[in-house]
């Protein structure tokens, strides 16, 4: 079998250099030279020791991943986002080195606790909020990174995107097709999140509209439709949506998910979309190309995303965390998303 020794000489490094490497700890030497070491490894078929490594350094090299779920309302990712991030999460954490542990749970704070008693180095927690976060950083000794989170506590270190920044890229591409009553349909509570971004995003492009004096087509408004992933609640958010006052010309989903339940759901009325009713959603997961007409949705990259939750959860566990510009610690990273136009959203039907 090859040793670290065999590794270093055939890439031509010290075998602290190999070590980094192994360990993930790759912005510790040039790229050529990861890849240099990362080809010896592979043509000499090294596998490192996982009990010695860990003895000697007094850690595990476990990461753990705890996943909200939700229980009886829907499968265990059932939703394509939650399926692509688990994958995503997993190579990003054996890429730099750690073995990788998931579990899935309705409460992320238990969860994270069973983890914990693996030893696990760390960990990444998707689908938290506020009050979890507080119990968990005050209980969970090792280090903790949130996915998707909306935290107020400064400190805390977070990995997500730019939602407000989605949904008023959506906002604006539906005024400028004419629309004026627009539809958000989603899970919407008055606790800060990603929903409550999205939302606050669409109602910033109406607003722009407002402070633009343009009521040459009437003034935009945003109509709030309550619509969780229960069984049914497309078809409720259909029902209120097509009996509102001033009914809307379009809607803006949460998720694809929601967003192309409700698009069915429309279709199966009879409502053309997008001649009657333009639909949009968010994250542009593999269901908004299976649907026809093609969803738009609002765009991210899951897989940037796993990949900076990993790299900021193995600079806290290396003590090596990094620096903003302006000085602080850099905790809080935002993904940008992009908007992904397809066939179902269009112009604003004349009436």
């Amino acid at each position: 079998m090859s040793s670290i020794r065999d590794v270093a000489a055939a890439a031509g490094v010290s075998r602290m250099t190999v070590s980094n490497v192994i360990n993930g700890r790759h912005h510790k030497a040039s790229a050529e030279t990861v890849a240099r070491v990362l080809r010896a490894i592979e043509e000499l078929d090294y596998v490192p020791d996982a009990p010695a490594r860990s003895l000697a350094a007094n850690r595990s090299r476990m990461i753990g991943l705890v996943l909200h779920h939700p229980g009886q309302s829907r499968a265990l990712l059932e939703n394509p986002h939650d399926a692509l991030l688990l994958g995503a999460v997993g190579q990003a954490v054996t890429r730099a080195g750690f073995s990788f542990i998931p579990a899935a749970s309705r409460d992320v704070v238990r969860a994270a606790r069973r983890l914990g008693s693996w030893r696990v180095d760390g960990l990444i927690v998707y689908g938290s909020v506020a009050d979890e976060i507080n119990d968990l950083t005050r209980t969970h000794p090792r280090p903790l990174v949130f996915l998707d989170n909306y935290s107020r506590r400064s400190e805390v270190p977070v990995v997500g995107v730019d939602d407000a920044g989605g949904g008023l890229a959506v906002g604006r591409l539906l005024i400028e097709h004419g629309h004026r009553a627009i539809a958000f349909a989603g899970p919407l509570t008055d606790a800060p999140g990603v929903v409550a971004r999205r939302y606050e995003g669409v109602q910033r492009a109406i607003l722009e509209h407002a402070a633009t004096g343009d009521g040459l087509q009437g003034a935009a408004h945003l109509i709030a439709v309550h619509a969780d992933h229960h069984p049914g609640s497309a078809v409720r958010a259909v029902d209120e949506i097509l009996a509102h006052p001033e009914r809307p010309t379009a809607v803006v989903a949460s998720s694809d998910v929601l967003a192309a339940e409700i698009l069915g759901e429309l279709l199966d009325r009879g409502i053309a979309v997008p001649g009657q009713m333009s639909v949009g959603g968010f994250d542009d997961s593999p269901v908004a190309r299976w649907v026809r007409p093609q969803l738009t949705s609002v765009a991210q990259d899951i897989e940037a995303k796993a990949r900076a939750a990993v790299a900021m959860l193995a600079r806290l566990i290396d003590g090596e965390q990094g620096e903003r510009p302006g000085g602080g610690p850099a905790m809080v990273e935002r993904l940008p998303m992009r908007l992904m136009v397809r066939g179902s959203t269009g112009p604003a039907p004349r009436h």
